[in-house]
């Protein structure tokens, strides 16, 4: 392993970490092993390469810490010293080597531009928008007074002539070098000329807020729209090679929630996300490396449910304008490119990143102790970078870093759980170090509650998580020399959590389905477990159903003395699940388990194989094949009572005569009764071999017990034959002579 010595950008992605539960009694694990999975972490002086690696970055520096709660421009001079303008106390501040001091104080409240005019300084101020021409050694003087209220942006052209760009009213002034009358060279409907530009040949290009469109304004012309783009700003306009131009356009209002939130009016943040390969090339080089263009990037973004927040658009010597790079993730702020090529983009959270190659290439060169980067500035072979939220000014070096620490995101096992071990994979040369360790906690957010970080345990050559069992862990790695990360794997068990029956459905009596898909006659009955054995076909589907939430059912049938039962179950844990199915009869407090180890979720039972009465059922659900013994757990739900009767109704004739004999009666008596369910329907044969429905004496069909009579006179000749069918389709009959 080659010693690393320069500086290693790498692809910011949207990171996912990938759970891989374990359909068993064996634990879940947490994997690291792409680009995108690392993106998840904060890295401190790491760089993470296109491949999925995590090595030692650049190292970063803060050079000086501001009061000012803003640093908004910058501009380097010809002898090294940076002046850097400030907001809320209106400040150029000027850095030399490390040490930053007020090189001028304004009245104003912010100091938005910067620019050098012959051997001085041009500060542009807001909200009480003036130019000021400050010279070496401090002293200020008015430059230009325009009548609007900021002044955002400020271009020298090689005449030393002044463009100045205001806010209120969007506008751009020419001024001459030597101050006196300006001259208004542009003037559109947008709020704000958030950005400017311009060329040896003297065209202006110019950039707006609200709508955010860029113009082409000729030197002598009218201005020319280049482009009207979906995002509200222009943020910058940086000139390349090969008379490209660089233009960065961003929508602050569509940062999420959780971002740090942008500086106000034209000045706010845009913002910027990254989501192509990893690619690893150095600060300055030419270095060629395979990526996926920019639009597979937006496509993933879009469809991951990430808004395009900005994008840096290419305007080539040709005038014509194409879309380079777009952005879903952090929003950039600002733009510059380097004499080799390649673009940097500033962003918030810290991040910096890199553009590179046609089709464009991604790679973040790293992840600074800052919250919103407002501007990148060139420093000999380094680049300093302006920070607010609060006033930062950090130095990133060209070269790799002596140490490095990278922190995962906090990792939720769902519930409480106890840890396992850790594996690495990777490169570890001579003289190299990699330290890990944990910490956990039951807050989303660690906070003083979770466990002090504590080193992973090594026990005997195997390293062991040694922090306290909780819902949550985070994991750090320190990294010294030149060793390579490819691969971290996390284990863990999660405490087992109960099966749910949210619901059981009984079906009316006689009511079943046919097995979905089957092929014999007649059809199997869904959930109906005969006391043949089944072929091993059979066996063999029925071991490969998986767990089901709610049965799969085909044709609706009607079998006589059937009962069916269906229900949805589900396991937090993604356990397989198995059924057991018991009944009860009402009075009594012994179950019967009717199946055991049911895999579908509906059961049909044959009624005929227990005595008639009324019955509770319960459906009980067991994790136990995907637990241990002593670990599984099972949910259970009742339902009922439900009525069991496969005896027919009982027909009692009182009395019955031809209605022609001495004495004979002209009404046939008779009673129906049923031990179990209530009466449905009862009928008589009529001599002339119709069935009628007849009614009971109290007219109401709704008991166990029911009389009836029936005139004689209505049933014609011949004998007479009663029917008498109960509610769960039981049925007798009965014939009845006339005559005694």
């Amino acid at each position: 392993m080659t010693h690393v010595s320069r500086l290693f950008l790498t692809l910011a992605a949207a990171a996912a970490v990938v759970t891989l539960p374990v359909r068993a009694a064996g634990p879940s694990r947490w994997e690291i092993s792409s680009t995108e999975q690392w993106m998840a972490g904060r890295g401190e002086q790491v760089a993470i390469t296109r491949d999925g690696r995590l090595t030692l970055g650049p190292t970063v520096r803060v050079v000086h810490d501001d009061p000012s709660p803003a640093l908004w421009t910058a501009v380097p001079a010809p002898d090294g010293t940076v002046y850097v303008g400030s907001g809320n106390d209106g400040q150029v501040l000027a850095l030399s080597g490390d040490t930053a001091r007020v090189f001028w104080d304004s009245d104003d409240l912010q100091v938005h531009a910067l620019a050098w005019h012959g051997d001085a300084l041009l500060a542009a101020t807001s909200p009480d928008g003036k130019v000021y021409r400050i010279t070496a050694n401090g002293t200020a003087t008015v430059f230009f007074d325009p009548e609007e209220t900021y002044v955002w942006a400020l271009a020298v052209d090689k005449e030393q002539q002044v463009y100045v760009a205001t806010g209120g009213k969007g506008r751009v002034y020419r001024v001459p070098r030597s101050g006196g009358a300006p001259t208004k060279v542009f003037e559109s409907a947008a709020a704000n000329v958030t950005a400017l530009s311009v060329s040896d040949n003297g065209d202006l290009l110019v950039g707006t807020d609200s709508p955010g469109r860029l113009y082409r304004v000729p030197a002598a012309g009218k201005a020319f729209a280049l482009l009207d783009g979906p995002f509200t700003q222009v943020q910058a306009i940086r000139p390349g090679a090969n008379g490209a131009t660089w233009i960065l356009a961003v929508s602050p209002g569509a940062a999420p929630a959780s971002s740090p939130a942008a500086p106000p009016a034209a000045s706010s943040t845009p913002t910027a996300s990254v989501s192509t390969e990893v690619t690893v090339i150095a600060i300055g080089d030419a270095t060629t490396v395979s990526a996926a263009p920019a639009a597979s990037t937006a496509t993933a973004a879009a469809s991951a449910g990430g808004a395009t927040r900005g994008a840096v658009y290419r305007l080539g010597a040709n005038g014509l304008l194409d879309t380079y790079w777009e952005a879903t993730g952090e929003l950039p702020f600002d733009l510059h490119a380097t004499a080799s090529g390649q673009l940097l983009i500033a962003a918030d959270n810290g991040v910096v990143y890199a553009l590179d190659g046609d089709p464009v290439r991604t790679a973040r060169i790293a992840q600074v102790p800052g919250r919103q980067l407002t501007r990148i500035v060139p420093r000999g072979d380094r680049y300093l970078l302006l920070a607010s939220n609060p006033g930062k000014i950090i130095e990133l070096a060209g070269t790799a870093a002596a140490t490095g620490t990278y922190t995962s995101e906090v990792k939720d096992a769902t519930t409480g759980a106890t840890w396992g071990l850790l594996r690495w994979e990777g490169t570890q040369p001579a003289g190299s170090t990699v330290t890990f360790s944990t910490r956990s906690g039951n807050t989303s957010t660690p906070d003083d509650t979770w466990a002090d970080w504590t080193g992973v345990r090594d026990d005997e050559g195997v390293q062991r998580i040694a922090s306290p069992p909780a819902r949550y862990l985070q994991w750090k790695v320190t990294m010294a020399g030149t060793p390579i990360l490819d691969h971290v794997t996390l284990t863990y068990l999660p405490r087992n959590q109960r099966p749910k029956l949210t619901s059981l459905i009984i079906h009316p009596p006689g009511v079943v389905f046919q097995q979905p898909y089957a092929t014999q006659e007649p059809p199997d009955l869904a959930g109906y477990l005969s006391t043949t054995p089944a072929p091993a076909r059979d066996q063999a589907i029925a071991a490969a159903t998986p767990t089901a939430t709610a049965a799969a059912v085909g044709r609706r049938l009607f079998q006589k003395g059937f009962q069916t039962f269906q229900w949805d179950a589900s396991d937090p844990d993604k356990d397989d699940l198995r059924y057991q199915v018991a009944v009860r009869r009402v009075g009594t407090d012994d179950w019967r388990v009717l199946a055991r180890d049911l895999v579908g979720a509906v059961y049909a039972w044959d009624t005929s194989l227990l005595p008639d009465g009324r019955y509770m059922v319960r459906v009980v659900a067991g994790d136990h094949r995907a637990n241990p013994v002593a670990s599984a757990l099972q949910g259970e739900r009742e339902a009922g009572p439900l009525t069991v009767d496969n005896t027919p109704p009982s027909i009692r004739v009182r009395e019955a005569t031809t209605g022609t004999a001495r004495g004979a009666a002209d009404v046939l008596r008779f009673e129906v009764t049923d031990a179990a369910s209530t009466l449905d329907r009862v009928d008589v044969l009529l001599g002339s071999g119709q069935w009628r429905p007849v009614f009971p004496e109290d007219g109401a069909l709704d008991g166990l017990r029911e009389r009836f009579s029936v005139p004689t006179a209505d049933l014609g000749e011949g004998p007479v034959v009663l029917r008498a069918t109960d509610s769960l389709a039981n049925l007798a009959t009965l014939e009845v002579d006339r005559r005694k």
